[in-house]
């Protein structure tokens, strides 16, 4: 009985310590670890939401890049960091679903170790070709592969599990068709092989290939997304040009450790949410190729767990092996 009642006692103290840091919550900075280079796409977007995250919990709200493999390094910090709020991911598709069917070691585990805030932005793939190439539509990429054996064609990727993987992946799933993966360390070495034409094909973020396509290097077949982007006028999507259903779109969002007070991940959460929906916001992520989203907290976790249980199949079913 006595182990029970200090138990008990002890358990309403760190609830009540715990209810407290929340009440108080934030009373000094607040960082947010991109796990990957200064200047990508998760950097680029993260540094539009601290100041003004920053603003609304009154409090500096600081950026820290901690890169390397596929994002691991610094998503393993916050899954490890203290669940008080003050140390917070900014994740995307790859380091919380895609890696973990792409390395067998994965130092953190995106099913647990971390409680979703917000889902920033959305935003699609282009599917791109030499500007002289024979391929002038997806269905002439499908009947190539059609009748050719597998692996005839190549594509290029920033690597095993990346968003212009995913890409490929699904598309081979939905044709019954295999092309040969040749994986660089980041896009900017797609894009070079791919206009010197050492590739056939890629699919690329928009941000990346647009000024591209713009500048007649590269041509643009279709969009990965459902519907047409602003960025790219009459680049229709690939589920209009022969394969119904299909649709890539990867996300970023803002993940705090597992185990952060309720109070504080909802703040957080509808803080970064009404941010995301802000129409400045939204035009800025607009002009990225990416759409303003704004989901949070449970809602988030639906999402990530919807595509968890979604990506496993396609990318075994695309030969992807763990290493």
């Amino acid at each position: 009985m006595r182990l029970l009642l200090a138990m008990l006692a002890t358990l309403c103290a760190v609830s009540a310590a715990a209810a407290a840091d929340a009440d108080t919550y934030p009373n000094r900075p607040v960082t947010i670890v991109v796990p990957y280079t200064a200047g990508g796409g998760v950097d680029t977007v993260t540094r539009i939401l601290a100041p003004l995250l920053s603003q609304r919990l009154g409090q500096p709200v600081l950026i820290e890049n901690r890169a390397g493999v596929s994002g691991m390094v610094g998503s393993q910090m916050v899954a490890r960091a203290k669940p008080d709020g003050y140390t917070l991911l900014a994740g995307n598709t790859t380091t919380n679903v895609s890696n973990l069917f792409v390395y067998k070691q994965l130092p953190y585990d995106p099913r647990k170790d971390f409680t979703p805030i917000v889902m920033v932005d959305r935003g699609p793939c282009v599917l791109v070709v030499p500007p002289d190439s024979k391929f002038n539509s997806v269905q002439d990429i499908i009947q190539e592969l059609k009748t050719q054996p597998p692996d005839t064609l190549n594509y290029g990727t920033s690597g095993n599990g990346s968003f212009h993987h995913m890409s490929a992946a699904l598309f081979m799933s939905m044709t019954h068709t295999h092309m040969r993966q040749i994986a660089y360390k980041g896009s900017p070495n797609v894009m070079t092989d791919l206009m010197g034409k050492r590739l056939d094909m890629a699919f690329e973020v928009i941000p990346v290939a647009e000024p591209l396509i713009k500048a007649g290097r590269l041509k643009a077949l279709a969009v990965t997304s459902k519907t047409e982007m602003t960025a790219l006028p009459g680049v229709r999507p690939v589920a209009d040009l022969g394969l119904p259903g299909f649709e890539m779109v990867a996300w970023k969002g803002i993940f705090a450790p597992a185990g952060t007070p309720a109070p504080i991940a909802e703040r957080l959460g509808q803080a970064l949410s009404a941010i995301v929906q802000l129409p400045d916001v939204r035009k800025r992520l607009e002009a990225l190729g990416v759409i303003a989203d704004g989901r949070r907290n449970e809602a988030f976790g639906k999402v990530v767990q919807a595509d968890i249980a979604y990506w496993g199949p396609i990318l075994r079913d695309a030969g992807v092996v763990p290493e």
